[in-house]
């Protein structure tokens, strides 16, 4: 990390790999972080060996605890069958009075492990730019179609299906981006009706136990891309289509991402484009599937009150 190689203030590698390169002369010492290396022109070089050199300041390693490093698609704890019947783990929740630097990092990693996260108690006065991205340090925030955020209220002859008053069936917003955002914040500001509850589903759970009752509905839904478009009447002047797999899959295999907003689906575009076999199979297994979302045993059902927010996965839940 010497001057002629690292720039201090950025942290980045300021070397041209097109240029004729110096070469090593010798390694002069190691330590648990760094290896120090000597160029036969001169200079001497420090290179991270471990996650605190990478991510020190070439002086002083910066902490990295075990709990901090895990990322969204590690050592995740996926649903049991009936959620609701281990409510107090799934839907543990955080007083915003109690969350200090140990807290925040507790309730970020039951975030990352679950997929959700409620915190209570939050003051009014706190902006959502404010608790994002300097209290739970979880940002920045995407400014969507919708803007930076949407408030969601009851309206009569609504435009779109999340401004009514009927039941919403499970689903999972902006499906047509090439890369939704993947953490959603839900802040509930008021919840004086009848009625009311919100309820959250596992979907990396519940395809798991599909790819081993049902392989040929994972197969086909993870192969089959469908298209999606943003069409709402509320939404002027917006026209975003995507075609994507329903179930996306890193390279090994693993569910990284689900896609799924009925109403949004071009069902137009996938006759066109999809082979008649090919969708009859596609259509018997997104049944399937929809029927276990819509299983209220597959759900973790709760009735937030007005200053509750929740954290949660949107490749995920």
């Amino acid at each position: 990390r010497c001057s002629t190689c690292w720039n201090r203030h950025s942290n980045q590698y300021r070397y041209n790999y097109g240029n004729e390169g110096v070469k090593i002369k010798d390694v002069i010492r190691t330590d648990d972080h760094f290896v120090y290396l000597e160029w036969d022109d001169g200079h001497v070089g420090q290179y991270a060996i471990s996650a605190e050199g990478i991510y020190g300041n070439g002086e002083k390693s910066a902490p990295s605890p075990d709990h901090v490093k895990v990322t969204l698609r590690e050592r995740l704890n996926l649903w049991p069958v009936e959620p609701g019947q281990d409510t107090a783990t799934l839907a543990k929740a955080w007083k915003w009075d109690d969350l200090g630097p140990e807290g925040v990092r507790d309730m970020l990693l039951h975030f990352m492990q679950y997929g959700l996260a409620f915190i209570h108690d939050i003051p009014s006065d706190k902006g959502l730019r404010e608790i994002v991205n300097n209290d739970i340090k979880c940002g920045p925030i995407w400014d969507t179609i919708f803007g930076v955020s949407s408030e969601v209220k009851a309206l009569a002859n609504a435009s779109n299906e999340a401004y009514s008053n009927e039941y919403l069936e499970a689903h999972i917003d902006l499906p047509y981006y090439t890369q939704p955002p993947s953490v959603f914040y839900f802040y509930c500001k008021e919840n004086n009706a009848q009625g009311g509850h919100s309820f959250w589903v596992d979907s990396f759970s519940i395809l798991e136990r599909l790819r081993i009752t049902h392989p040929e509905y994972f197969e086909v839904l993870s192969t089959t891309k469908t298209t999606f478009h943003a069409f709402s009447p509320g939404l002027q002047d917006v026209f975003i289509t995507g075609s994507y797999p329903s179930v996306e899959l890193t390279d090994s295999g693993s569910v990284y991402r689900y896609r799924d907003l009925f109403f949004a689906r071009d069902n137009y575009q996938f006759v066109r484009e999809v082979p008649v076999d090919r969708r009859q199979l596609w259509w018997e297994a997104y049944r399937y599937l929809r029927r276990q979302f819509d299983d209220e045993r597959q759900q973790l059902t709760q009735r937030l009150e007005g200053g509750t927010r929740v954290l949660f996965d949107y490749w995920r839940i």
